[in-house]
């Protein structure tokens, strides 16, 4: 079955319109969408040096974005092309009332966040968590194993109710599971016939290759994989990943993996077939390998994620 994965849209519509015209002129039968569905709105810079940002307009503005556009525009295309289907998972910048917003207002999508579930022939396994960091939105954050602690965060949100409130002293981290944990209570019954979805890249893989060249990917997500030995395993979350390590997928053992990228301008998506994943898979940018020479294309999305890396270390970090 022809399957096209797409992960870190970040609600730009500009990329949902270039999926979907590619998911219906590939034949693509399944779109997987690996995190970040929606849009972040990033409150005033003096606010958040001052201190008293309101988080409340990035929540509103997600919940817009699936009731204006998001749920319309994929239903107009499962409507255009009867037989496809839609699973996701939520990413670290998803908050929960809008991923509820989605379930509640596109039915006929999945969000197989923490489910392995038998569709089409294949097991589809879900989950969007990342490992903490000091980015303020904490629905999707958790500790990456399960000795570690949270990370200080001048800004730590979670939504509830609704509403998002503060969690001050770890609270988000502390009282949920790990990922190493969550994951453990997802067993695989048939690995050979599993797509794995995690928004979270397995650690020093090449998946997770930050601007400044360290990994920081998910230890206990690379175990799980190499633990349990699903056919593929689909990853996002590190935008510039690909540029730096030169690699779009890799073998963890007998798995396949990939992350794409991401770009503003450009969609970076898979598409290949589920029966053969290793044979068959086809980056919209890069083609079957990254070719040396496009490298150098990445560098603007790079100076981007080195700023916003500097705004979380100086601005966001606590104590």
């Amino acid at each position: 079955m022809k399957a096209l994965y797409a992960c870190d849209l970040h609600g730009r519509v500009n990329l949902y319109e270039e999926m979907t015209d590619m998911a219906a002129r590939c034949g693509a039968r399944i779109i997987l969408l690996g995190g970040d569905l929606f849009p972040t709105i990033i409150p005033s810079p003096l606010a958040l040096i001052g201190g008293s940002p309101d988080f409340q307009d990035d929540l509103s503005a997600q919940m817009r974005f699936v009731k204006d556009y998001l749920s319309p525009t994929l239903r107009s295309f499962l409507s255009s092309n009867p037989g496809t289907r839609i699973a996701y998972v939520p990413g670290n910048h998803d908050w929960i009332p809008a991923v509820e917003s989605l379930e509640s207002l596109l039915p006929e999508a999945l969000n197989i966040h923490g489910q392995a579930l038998s569709l089409d022939g294949m097991v589809l396994m879900g989950y969007a968590c990342v490992t903490d960091s000091t980015f303020w939105v904490k629905d999707f954050a958790r500790r990456d194993q399960s000795d570690d602690s949270y990370v200080p965060s001048k800004f730590a949100i979670v939504s509830d109710a609704g509403r998002l409130r503060p969690s001050p002293d770890g609270e988000y981290a502390l009282r949920e599971h790990s990922i190493e944990e969550e994951l453990a209570a997802v067993p695989l019954e048939d690995p050979g016939r599993t797509i794995c979805v995690f928004h979270c890249p397995p650690f020093d893989t090449g998946l997770d290759t930050l601007h400044s060249g360290k990994p920081i990917g998910s230890k206990s997500i690379r175990a799980f994989i190499e633990q349990t030995g699903p056919r593929l395993s689909l990853h996002g979350h590190v935008h510039e990943s690909p540029y730096m390590s030169g690699i779009y997928q890799t073998r963890i053992k007998d798995t396949l993996a990939a992350n794409p990228g991401t770009s503003h301008d450009s969609l970076h998506a898979l598409v290949f077939d589920t029966d053969d994943p290793a044979g068959t898979l086809t980056h919209s940018v890069f083609g079957r390998h990254v070719p040396a020479e496009v490298l150098q294309k990445g560098m603007p999305a790079r100076r981007i994620r080195k700023i916003k890396a500097f705004f979380m270390k100086t601005v966001l970090k606590g104590k």
